[in-house]
């Protein structure tokens, strides 16, 4: 070899020295970026498998809550109603045999727990439906008869069967009713 080829390949390979060098710049850089990316990568699986265990711990808690819940939503409803049943009680030991005024006793019984029932039912929203005199409403009553009147419009209603109830507003149960139809 000639000092001139080697020269040339001196030089050559100092271009090619200058071009692996920055080739190898590069690929620390990428081979850096690629385990900072795999870093973050692992961390975000660990904080999603986490997350994913806290979702899952609050769905099985908020369904043991909510079976308690169901389980005693009516417990406060009950509590009310035990005084009613106290006065059932009492009443029926009022009407036993042999007991003066027992049917007068029975009587007074028996309108106070209406009267507490009816509290009851009113302070959690239960509102009798309005029916004797009122104009006939297929939404609020069922109408089980007609009777023949001349003193009253068509369809008001003369007598109430079965009362009806709303709660707040809803209705729950419709007035079972006779109403009023024309001569003919």
């Amino acid at each position: 070899m000639t000092s001139e080829e080697k020269k040339e390949r001196i030089e050559i390979s100092g271009e090619e020295h200058r071009s692996f060098l920055a080739q190898a710049e590069e690929l620390e850089k990428t081979r850096k970026a690629l385990e900072d990316a795999k870093k973050q990568a692992e961390e975000s699986a660990d904080r999603l498998l986490r997350a994913y265990a806290d979702f899952d711990n609050a769905k099985k808690r908020l369904a043991r809550e909510k079976e308690e819940f169901l389980r005693f939503a009516n417990e406060k409803l009950m509590r009310e109603l035990l005084p009613i049943l106290d006065n059932f009680d009492r009443a029926l030991i009022h009407a036993e045999p042999g007991l003066e005024d027992s049917s007068a006793s029975l009587k007074d019984g028996i309108v106070l727990m209406r009267k507490q029932f009816a509290d009851f039912l009113n302070r959690h929203g239960v509102k009798r439906v309005e029916t004797v005199g009122k104009k006939f409403d297929p939404n609020l009553h069922e109408a089980i008869g007609h009777v023949e009147s001349a003193e009253h419009p068509d369809e008001t209603v003369l007598d109430e069967v079965e009362a009806g109830y709303t709660l707040e507003g809803r209705l729950l149960r419709p007035a079972k009713v006779r109403i009023s139809q024309e001569k003919q």
